[in-house]
């Protein structure tokens, strides 16, 4: 099916992915009984243009994995819409929610701030959203012109502004609103996280009350107020919206954010289940032991919306029931290797999008057209400026000729792009890593290092033709994959094992697993017998080259910087998965964001960006000296 030809059912096919289990019959006939649809957003991260997404279609009677474009504002805004006249067209009363962190996560608010998340959100038909952590990144003034420039209320219960004066005098900011349908009222109340100063930047006037607390006080003066139904849109993670509904009396529904998490079944489309905790609608009983709460949240970027269906009977949710459902393009190529695709035939291409329309957890949607004119016309001329811009130079002081190239390998000792590192590794990855620490400990994570593997830095750092690093050489040929930061925490013996892992799953499966790593410093001794061939491992808070280490405490719990994929487990990385202390945190950052910011504050203080130890010394195990560079190549530069 062309372009043209599937865009007529676009209206249709979202609807119908966005209600496939809602019978759109209901009534609200019966005073007792109170019929209320919800749809959702979370943890959109300033994702204007669509990301990529990886999934398995049946096509022709057997899996196929395709690779297409997901999601963006434009998509969101269509889903939205097309949730909304559905729910007026069965006469449904109607909520579209925002469950917090509109900032951060592409070059867009990199460049824009949060106005361009203002100018678009307006166009998405939303009743209301909470605040997020990311919300306060740069302090209070962006956030405060987003508030007063968006025409849909900011929730939050917990938020004590009295103090600060120029928070308080925003009365777009409220704890609570109350919808009415009919005789009918709904209260929609806000929750951030209580502990919001330790890992973002709000005002020091600003006061954020305990969760637990304020989630029940709420919900009795809207109980005082003949409220009987109660939606509060949290910035929690789905771990303390569970908290809440198990220590809180009258939450009739949770719509959360903050842990990225997308609830649902997705095996169907090879992507597994979205929580080992949660099924979306998950219903957990309160603590008096008859009341519940119903809980969703929808992921993160901007790829879904979920929607869910509640139904009350006599005040009390009895019924919730809906689904996520991932907005796509038709673009389809097909995965044939790890990093390259195909487009599919015209065949493949008309049964993999007769397979979309069969689910109702995907669906090819068309993206709002005057969204998309106001990104491609006012937005992205901006951004590429940006990507020109000098952010810094490179300067290899252990070059005998300064080249301003810091070298990039996947293996020691194995050329890629110039060097062979032998002993030492990526000059690049060092500092990619580094960036990470630098990035998380300046908003508040305390992480202690970083581990990423080497496959994401794809290039060495090299200066431009003028003698300049630009943020467009970050983006576009060092970090082109656009990968979140994340944190994992592990205990140190887990660490070990992990290095020792990926090291040697990079050794014999695949080369761009190898770690490259920021604030540790260890040597692998691939002719040591397994088990023991990570020597003499010390954390170094301030950096190798910084000195002050001191060997890992096999049972302390270490934060990890990592990127999103590989937190999961990916690439040979399953400790980041099977032993991981506590939930992944995603941080909402973008690693070639932060590396550019990383150049800009070292510029800033009149250095350039040099080598610095990787923190590696590497022993070949004899099966890999075949592999190895002989002779070294560019032996200079292996000191």
């Amino acid at each position: 099916m062309n372009k043209t030809m599937f865009k007529g059912l676009l209206a249709t096919a979202i609807i119908v992915a966005l209600t496939g289990c809602n019978d759109s019959s209901d009534s609200n006939d019966d005073v007792s009984t109170f019929n209320l649809r919800i749809a959702h957003i979370n943890d959109t991260h300033s994702s204007f243009d669509p990301t990529s997404l990886d999934f398995t279609a049946q096509v022709n009677a057997e899996d196929m994995s395709i690779k297409t474009d997901v999601g963006g504002y434009p998509r969101v805004a269509t889903a939205l819409k097309n949730a909304r006249a559905m729910a007026a067209d069965a006469n449904k009363p109607f909520l579209a929610l925002h469950g917090g962190d509109a900032f951060q996560g592409s070059l867009y608010f990199n460049v824009l701030k949060g106005a361009g998340n203002a100018t678009l959100m307006r166009e998405m038909g939303l009743d209301a959203m909470t605040i997020g952590n990311h919300e306060f990144d740069l302090g209070d003034g962006p956030f405060i012109e987003f508030a007063n420039k968006i025409n849909f209320p900011i929730l939050a219960a917990n938020l004590d502004a009295s103090a600060d004066s120029q928070m308080s005098g925003v009365t777009n900011i409220k704890p609570y609103i109350i919808k009415e349908y009919g005789d009918v009222k709904v209260g929609i109340f806000g929750l951030v996280l209580e502990d919001m100063e330790s890992i973002s930047s709000p005002g020091e006037d600003l006061a954020f009350k305990g969760e637990v607390v304020t989630a029940q006080a709420t919900v009795d003066a809207l109980k005082e107020m003949g409220v009987d139904k109660v939606v509060m849109v949290s910035h929690i993670g789905l771990e303390r919206d569970i908290r809440i509904a198990e220590s809180v009396n009258g939450v009739d529904v949770i719509v959360g954010g903050h842990s990225h998490t997308l609830l649902g079944d997705f095996t169907n489309i090879g992507r597994g289940e979205g929580s080992s905790i949660a099924s979306y609608a998950e219903m957990i009983t309160n603590p008096n032991g008859t009341s519940k709460t119903c809980i969703v949240q929808a992921g993160e970027v901007a790829q879904a919306v979920g929607q869910a269906d509640v139904t009350f009977e006599n005040g009390d949710v009895t019924v919730c029931q809906g689904n996520n459902t991932l907005l796509i393009d038709n673009n389809f190529t097909h995965k044939y290797d790890g990093e390259t695709s195909e487009p599919l035939t015209e065949a493949d291409q008309t049964a993999a999008e007769a397979f979309v329309g069969e689910q109702n957890n995907i669906a090819i949607t068309e993206e709002d057209a005057l969204l998309r004119s106001i990104i491609d016309i006012d937005y992205k001329p901006l951004i590429e400026e940006f990507q020109g811009k000098v952010i810094g130079q490179v300067f290899d002081a252990n070059d005998p000729v300064n080249t301003g190239m810091l070298d990039h390998v996947r293996q020691p000792g194995v050329k890629r792009n110039g060097a062979s590192l032998p002993g030492t590794g990526s000059e690049a990855g060092a500092h990619v890593a580094a960036s990470m620490v630098w990035k998380l400990n300046q908003h508040g994570y305390g992480v202690h290092m970083a581990i990423t593997n080497n496959g994401g830095v794809r290039n060495d750092i090299k200066n431009d033709d003028t003698g300049n690093l630009t943020a467009g050489y970050v983006i576009g040929s060092l970090l082109y994959f656009s990968n979140e930061l994340a944190i994992v925490e592990l205990k140190g013996s887990d660490v070990t094992q992990l290095l020792e892992d990926t090291i040697n799953y990079s050794l014999t499966t695949s080369s761009g697993s190898f770690p490259t790593f920021a604030n540790v410093q260890f040597t692998f001794n691939g002719k040591a017998v397994p088990g023991e061939q990570i020597e003499d491992l010390q954390v170094c808070p301030n950096g190798v080259a910084a000195g002050s280490c001191t060997d890992i405490d096999p049972e302390m719990a270490y934060k990890i910087s990592t990127n999103a994929y590989i937190a999961g487990g990916k690439d040979g990385y399953d400790i980041f998965d099977t032993k991981k202390l506590s939930p992944v945190i995603k941080s909402g950052f973008i690693d070639n964001e932060s590396m550019i910011e990383y150049v800009e504050a070292l510029t800033l203080s009149g250095q350039k960006l040099e080598e610095i130890p990787t923190g590696l010394t590497f022993i070949a195990p004899t099966s890999f000296e075949a592999k190895l560079d002989n002779p070294v190549f560019k032996p200079e530069d292996n000191q």
